[in-house]
């Protein structure tokens, strides 16, 4: 059990209730891959979550007292072939083979899954021996020349961008049918804000009612500057930044203080970056499974339930797929880099948390904005109803029929590999009713 009336060489301590430390340092070990956070690291996040301030002997006590998991002492908690039953059971969702020991052991990690990189590694090439030799690829040529990035810490420079290699063409499966995305990422640590699918990235409503989203999630908080590409639609945007930034914090004056940066895509380093990670990774395979379905004439892109059921379906399975990855990414370890201005060596989360512990003099620059503000401007922008708009593929009411029918059928799994078989119980089921065939 926790002290909580514990005196020591620190004082006296409340410590949290035992569940929300637990949670604690169950979030701290899937940090950097499922490596964990060291234990200085781990001392700072205690003190910023908690307040709590103790020794490296009182926090080994702790997570002892608590039988907290490991990656050291998980080789203790299955057998083997448990151990690798976990590692074909997330293999099933990388169609494409494109993920190799890193992402596999960050994502089991945050399934609260711990395995050492050297048992994962001795699983992956026995099981999945060839992905390892598709990985090498050659050398790429004409790379252009990146000068390094800086920013004062976490909040100072935030990236923003859409990505639409799963637009119509990219996905080629059906006049209309395409699946966009939106992204944010702080510059400093490379943290990932938000990742989300929306119907149109290109309009600037949506793209409004995004940001305005964003900045309530983040308890009404901004960064000092954003970067975009060129796009028209960025420019409302920009406008409510700059009216919540100016409102609160006109100490930041341009031009010294931009409000905002547009750069051409190719420019936009930090954001275009981790669509390639997002693309190898996640993208393909769920790219592949789509195309699959569609090219065996499961789908038919002219009939207009086939299309709704499309988007009701594949929607919400790859927005759990996105957030899935969003968390893999911010607990994922990135490779320390001497010519690198900005933080390195330690995962997204522990940079933008503690950013002192990858950069001295790094700072939090968040700027906390007026919530009537924000308020008064998602009015301007249309209001609740302009914000349903930009994420709504499909109507409220067929997506409350296509639910029902889904119950009545039994809630059958829905993952990239039963996907398409859901799809036609489902179609036929509604087309069924439509009808006039139910009994």
């Amino acid at each position: 059990m926790v002290n909580t009336h514990g005196n020591n060489q620190h004082g006296v301590k409340e410590y949290p209730p035992e569940e929300e430390l637990v949670e604690a340092f169950q979030r701290y070990s899937r940090a950097n891959s499922g490596a964990g956070l060291n234990t200085q690291a781990q001392l700072n996040q205690l003190r910023q979550d908690f307040g709590l301030q103790i020794g490296k002997t009182k926090l080994y006590e702790l997570r002892k007292s608590l039988n907290v998991d490991t990656v050291k002492n998980s080789r203790n908690k299955r057998s083997d072939v448990e151990t690798r039953q976990l590692v074909v059971d997330i293999k099933q969702h990388d169609i494409a083979g494109g993920w190799g020991v890193t992402q596999v052991k960050g994502r089991l990690a945050n399934q609260g899954i711990l395995i050492p990189r050297d048992q994962l590694r001795e699983i992956l090439h026995d099981l999945f021996g060839d992905e390892f030799d598709n990985r090498f690829v050659g050398k790429k040529k004409h790379l252009k020349h990146r000068t390094p990035l800086k920013a004062l810490g976490p909040w100072h420079q935030e990236h923003s961008d859409g990505h639409e290699k799963m637009s119509e063409q990219g996905l080629n499966i059906g006049a209309g049918i395409h699946l966009p995305m939106y992204a944010s990422k702080d510059q400093f640590g490379a943290w990932v804000h938000e990742l989300l699918l929306m119907p149109k990235v290109r309009t600037g409503n949506a793209i409004v009612h995004y940001y305005l989203d964003l900045v309530e999630k983040r308890g009404y908080r901004i960064s000092i500057q954003l970067t975009t590409d060129m796009g028209k639609e960025v420019n409302e945007m920009i406008k409510v930044h700059e009216t919540l930034r100016d409102e609160v914090a006109p100490e930041f004056k341009p031009p010294e203080w931009p409000h905002s940066v547009q750069r051409s895509s190719t420019d936009n380093t930090p954001i275009e970056g981790f669509w390639r990670w997002l693309r190898d990774g996640e993208g393909h395979s769920v790219k592949m499974a789509i195309q699959t379905g569609a090219s065996m004439g499961i789908f038919l892109p002219h009939d207009a339930v086939h299309r709704q059921t499309f988007y009701w379906l594949w929607v919400p399975l790859i927005q759990n797929g996105l957030d899935a990855f969003r968390e893999y990414w911010n607990n994922h370890k990135l490779q320390k880099s001497k010519g690198k201005l900005n933080g390195s060596g330690s995962s997204p989360y522990n940079m933008f948390n503690n950013p002192t512990t990858a950069v001295a003099t790094a700072r939090d620059c968040s700027i906390r904005v007026n919530p009537e503000t924000v308020q008064r401007l998602r009015e301007a922008y249309g209001g609740e109803e302009a914000r349903d708009k930009a994420y709504r593929f499909i109507s409220r009411e067929f997506e409350a029929e296509a639910d029902g029918v889904y119950v009545d059928l039994g809630c059958p799994k829905i993952s990239l590999v039963t996907a398409w078989s859901v799809f036609e119980l489902v179609v036929a089921e509604l087309q069924r009713r439509i009808h006039g065939t139910t009994t």
